[in-house]
């Protein structure tokens, strides 16, 4: 039988103690901004006047953001809850309708998020930039996803590939972030497979002829396997959110 010294078993019972962000974030150099920021939701009701949503499973979307954000001190809370009750903005299948409804509900020095059952197509559950978050009523999950680009974000598999294994052209493909990996993802891509819910297997080979190793648990990514930002993308969203002019 192998014994386990007394120093690393502790060790490991205070690692375990530790929440996922906690342990993600330890021994970060990351700016504390100290900034909370009012989001202002707006529920469109559907052809029957129902919201079809629960308060509290957006007040849920909201906290986990909150979780994510937490390493740069940046927190958002709901200020006011307003039922939208024209049901043609329960389903918006164009840009141009989003923009209608933005100039008639948009509330000035708060984050706008409209919560409603389509959005554009089925490839899409959420929109994030500016100072306005659209989010479909079964895709509260993503809010942490557009909060990320509403403060400069891409996606990680910005340019579908173009970003180098090697990460020689990192500050100029991709998401131009270079400590998130290379990643090749794009709906049409053939023999694309996720081992174990999030480990990807795929035979494609970038320009060098390297395979791809995507991060698949960063929440910019499209594999649904999210667990946190990068230190690049925090001190990229810490920033903007510094710098910005909204507020």
């Amino acid at each position: 039988m192998k014994i386990i010294p007394f120093t690393l078993l502790f060790s490991l019972l205070f690692a375990l103690s530790l929440k996922g962000q906690e342990l993600h974030t330890l021994n970060k150099d990351l700016p504390c901004l100290d900034r909370h920021f009012n989001l202002m939701i707006h529920i469109m009701v559907d052809s029957t006047r129902n919201l079809g949503v629960d308060i509290g499973a957006i007040q849920g979307a909201v906290e986990s953001t909150n979780e994510m954000f937490a390493p740069i001190c940046v927190s958002f809370g709901i200020c006011e809850v307003d039922t939208i009750w024209n049901y043609n903005f329960d389903s918006l299948p164009n840009p141009e309708e989003m923009a209608e409804k933005s100039a008639i509900f948009q509330k000035s020095n708060r984050l706008n998020v409209y919560i409603m059952s389509h959005l554009l197509d089925e490839t899409v559950c959420g929109l994030g930039g500016g100072s306005t978050i659209h989010l479909e009523k079964g895709c509260l999950g993503a809010m942490t996803h557009e909060m990320g680009h509403v403060w400069g974000l891409a996606h990680t598999f910005e340019g579908n590939g173009t970003e180098l294994v090697d990460g020689s052209n990192c500050e100029t493909a991709g998401d131009g972030i270079c400590d998130t990996p290379a990643d090749p993802y794009d709906p049409s891509l053939e023999n694309v497979t996720w081992q174990n819910g999030c480990e990807f297997v795929w035979l494609g080979l970038d320009a060098n002829g390297e395979y791809y190793q995507p991060d698949m648990g960063n929440i910019m990514s499209y594999y649904g396997c999210d667990c946190g930002f990068t230190r690049g993308q925090y001190l990229k969203m810490a920033n903007n959110i510094k710098n910005s002019s909204l507020w």
